[in-house]
């Protein structure tokens, strides 16, 4: 791919600037139908729908946002746009950010469980570079629960909120992770470059040709690498897990990883005892490394939202029917799909065991006390999951 001076040495007198991104799109078609796992239209078909999420996530983080002078927080995850294995408890927000000024981020903290702020080197187009440079998950806040924080090179006299920012171009991360989905709140929070001056440099030919090239960039890097994660998952054997780090992920996190198979008829019982965490979850994922669709279907669990047996064992039931049992995880008709489980700063990191048996003989497979849930309750939860995330403003 020609770099960002030759795209400008195009010109847009001729459309082969256009034919180049043209080009890289469609490239994305061997994720699909070049890989070798993929045996199924469904899974296709799911794919095909991925690589539009991926055009539709890396546009605004290239075309429109990619402005590290006049940045704006922008939700790079949502319940429409998925990649990169999204936390169904996390609302992820991004900016760009330069090393020569000096941001403030302020506002209203909110109450989310885990808030968390990273500052990263180059952009996320070049995920192989892009690396964690500083990060601060305390934060005095003051009153009327506003927070206040700073982010530049050397740390101002008398500021405690600050994080540093590495040298060039970076990115900022912010996370929040929510626990109990119905009371906490979202941050309201603002970023603005205190050295900036305005009005912004017009519009130029030069910095379309820039953000083209930064796309083209994040096409062809960043699916990837989430690639290479995903066949990371088939090393292990099918309803088998391991726990891995993911250099692009977050610091705080083990992540344990595994493919679940599960025919119509049948049912996997999964079985931890956990560690000593401040949060955990676990998640069914698309072989894409997409969340499945969490605000409609009971597709993962948090520490908060799980039920612990009387013998302080963790049990869920992977199955595509509901089978009364408190601590499900819906398949959705996805005979086979990725599995993964996050503890936050663990005292261990303990491996759940999955065992599949006949959906029939799941009761006989569980000890009595296993937590189970009424038909109507079921339906209060999931009209309680599609509430809470369109009013965390994760949708």
């Amino acid at each position: 791919m020609a770099n960002a001076t030759q795209l400008q040495h195009f010109g847009f007198k001729e459309p082969t600037i256009w034919r180049e991104v043209v080009k890289v799109m469609g490239d994305l078609e061997q994720l699909v139908w070049n890989d070798p796992l993929i045996t199924d239209d469904l899974t296709r078909a799911e794919g095909t729908r991925y690589l539009t999420r991926l055009i539709a996530g890396a546009l605004p983080m290239t075309m429109e946002l990619a402005d590290a002078n006049y940045p704006q927080f922008f939700h790079l995850l949502s319940t429409r746009i998925h990649w990169g294995l999204p936390a169904t408890d996390c609302h992820y927000q991004w900016a760009s950010v330069h090393g020569d000024n000096i941001y403030r981020i302020s506002g209203d903290r909110g109450t989310a469980r885990v808030f968390d702020i990273e500052t990263r080197k180059d952009h996320f187009a070049h995920i192989v570079d892009w690396t964690l440079h500083d990060r601060l998950t305390q934060f005095e806040v003051g009153p009327g629960n506003h927070v206040d924080i700073i982010l530049s090179r050397e740390r101002p006299p008398g500021v405690r909120n600050w994080i540093q920012l590495a040298e060039g171009p970076g990115n900022i991360i912010f996370r929040q992770y929510y626990y109990d989905w119905n009371t906490e709140q979202p941050a309201r929070l603002t970023i603005v470059n205190e050295s900036a001056t305005y009005p912004p440099p017009a519009l130029s030919t030069g910095g379309i040709a820039d953000g083209l090239e930064l796309f083209c960039d994040w096409l062809r890097q960043v699916p990837a690498r989430f690639q290479q994660v995903v066949n990371s998952y088939y090393a292990a054997p099918a309803n088998s897990m391991v726990f891995d780090t993911i250099d692009f992920g977050w610091k705080s996190l083990k992540y344990g990883k595994g493919i679940y198979q599960c025919a119509p008829d049948e049912a996997l019982v999964l079985e931890v005892k956990l560690p000593k965490s401040y949060y955990w979850s676990i998640q069914l994922c698309s072989h894409f490394w997409e969340a499945r669709d969490y605000h409609l279907r009971q597709t993962s669990l948090n520490g908060h939202q799980a039920q612990i047996d009387d013998d302080g064992m963790f049990r869920a039931v992977i199955s595509h029917q509901d089978p009364g049992i408190a601590n499900w995880l819906d398949a959705g008709g996805h005979e086979r799909g990725l599995l993964a489980i996050r503890y936050y700063e663990p005292d261990s990191t303990p491996i759940p065991t999955m065992r599949r048996v006949k959906l029939s003989e799941l009761r006989s497979a569980l000890p009595a006390s296993t937590p189970s849930i009424s038909a109507e309750a079921r339906q209060k939860s999931l009209r309680d999951r599609a509430w809470s995330v369109a009013r965390l403003g994760r949708e």
